[in-house]
């Protein structure tokens, strides 16, 4: 039997931002059927999930009051980032939800004390993953969720060394009924006892194993991927420009000692465009860069950088700061050299740009090592005085 679920008629106006977008549908239902008096979300960065609730609560009119509470400097995990994220935020917070919706410009621990306890109906945690963090996060906050109300856990699948949502999701579990959304980094739905039986689209998914459990599951499944074919759809016809991806650049900085590069061995930074931006990104300890590879997510831009450097306490390991300089640096993937008298100036076309330092030997007594770039990204050519 199709069931008539409110997420059928759902377009959501942010997504692709981030790794909540394969879940969207499913937080858009979950606001529309339980309609919580109060709603709460940890962890915001760019919106991707809690505007997902808000447009869900504007569209069902749900008479739902909802928080978000962040401090928008980014962390070690997500990166870091400028001001241009919470701005982003702000804007689109309040053009379409300041009627309901507040952000709380605190850290999670600051903003405890403006929530009774037993008040919040569906509280989302989605902070620092680190399992030191997330134990700390889930048990300051677990008074503050009503009886028989719902917590959103993130990223309960990924395993990478700095992330323990798992390890404390799976026992969690122990605690309540609970469903996992096994999809992408994984999503976690967990009932606060005492058992409350909940509207038809949540209580299939925690009741246990069944045909409508694993109906809702599929549905959700392909509604993830109707959504990441529309992303794919923007990337080759070019209204990728119109997105809410546009509005930002994500530089992704995979350090090595053998030349082999994986998502563990990488860290980020976002800046916003327009504007020259300067950027100083410490890499782990012990990082190699045999050789260093930046990659970009920005939507078809021109990306210039008039500085490179790769320094650490005892000196200046790698520079590059004129047009000379800039030859070494391989081009690859979605992107194509331009030509510029003085800078490196880079042309994405698209999902995967890469640029390739050349490999550094690093002395061993070498410190953390920092890496510098001053970069401005444009959604056309600049034009230059």
């Amino acid at each position: 039997m199709k069931m008539d679920l409110p997420s059928r008629r759902f377009q959501p106006r942010i997504y692709g931002l981030g790794a909540w977008t394969d879940n969207l549908h499913f937080a858009y239902d979950l606001v529309a059927t339980i309609k919580p008096r109060l709603l709460v979300e940890l962890g915001t960065d760019r919106g991707e999930s809690y505007f997902a609730f808000c447009q869900s609560v504007a569209e069902n009119q749900t008479a739902t009051r909802c928080f978000t509470v962040d401090t928008w400097l980014g962390d070690q995990q997500t990166g870091s980032y400028d001001e241009t994220t919470f701005a982003e935020v702000d804007a689109h917070n309040r053009a379409r939800y300041a009627g309901f919706s507040t952000l709380l410009h605190a850290t999670f621990d600051e903003a405890l004390d403006q929530f009774a306890p037993e008040s919040i109906d569906i509280l989302h945690l989605d902070g620092l993953h680190g399992e030191v963090a997330v134990r700390h996060d889930l048990e300051a906050w677990l008074p503050k969720i009503a009886p028989g109300g719902i917590m959103l856990f993130h990223d309960v699948l990924v395993r990478r060394l700095d992330f323990g949502v798992w390890k404390v999701w799976e026992e969690l579990r122990t605690r309540g009924r609970s469903y996992t959304f096994a999809i992408g980094p994984g999503l976690g739905v967990w009932q606060k006892p005492p058992v409350v039986h909940l509207p038809l689209l949540v209580e299939p998914l925690l009741a246990g194993p069944s045909v409508a459990q694993e109906n809702l599951a599929q549905y959700y499944r392909e509604c993830a991927q109707k959504v990441r074919a529309k992303i794919a759809q923007h990337w080759q016809d070019g209204t990728i420009r119109q997105t809410a991806v546009a509005l930002q650049t994500t530089v992704q900085i995979f350090h090595s000692h053998d030349g082999t590069h994986s998502e563990e061995n990488s860290v980020r930074a976002r800046v916003g465009h327009e504007t020259w931006k300067e950027l100083s990104i410490s890499l782990p300890r012990g990082a190699g860069a045999a050789p260093l590879r930046l990659d970009f997510l920005s939507a078809l831009t021109v990306i210039d950088l008039s500085l490179i450097r790769l320094a650490s306490k005892i000196g200046t390991h790698f520079v590059a700061q004129d047009a000379a300089s800039f030859d070494c640096i391989t081009v690859a993937g979605d992107a194509q050299r331009r030509p510029h008298p003085a800078y490196l100036s880079v042309k994405i076309t698209g999902e995967d740009p890469q640029l390739y330092l050349p490999a550094v030997d690093i002395p061993e007594k070498c410190s953390q090592l920092r890496l510098i770039l001053r970069l401005r990204v444009s959604g056309e050519p600049p034009k230059e005085k």
